[in-house]
């Protein structure tokens, strides 16, 4: 029974491998120089100056503005968490009452 594959050289096949390590090496190449080796820092602590240079580079009356909504926006946020405070504290003494409404009424069918 003959051979399915035919037999390749020993020359070419090393010839294959070197231009295989070659093309492997230059694709490593390329994703090194691609990727920087010091990220950029994208933390807060650099947003922080950069919104501050651009508030003092608005002129007056847009400062005016973004300070009016700036306002607004904290007051708005602050009315949220009161909301969110007030429904919970009313959860809660709905919660009370039925406890002690359901103590009530067990301790009665228990006489």
């Amino acid at each position: 029974m003959g051979d399915c594959f035919p037999t390749i050289s020993k020359a070419m096949t090393t010839k294959s491998d070197k231009n295989w390590q070659e093309k492997i090496e230059e694709i490593e190449a390329e994703i090194y120089d691609a990727t920087p080796l010091n990220p950029p820092n994208n933390a807060q602590g650099s947003v922080i100056p950069v919104i501050k240079g651009w508030f003092t580079a608005l002129p007056t009356g847009g400062k005016v503005i973004i300070s009016v909504f700036g306002v607004m926006l904290l007051f708005s946020l602050i009315s949220t968490v009161f909301s969110i405070l007030k429904s919970l504290l009313s959860i809660l003494v709905i919660g009370v009452v039925f406890y002690i409404a359901y103590k009530f009424v067990n301790s009665n069918s228990k006489e």
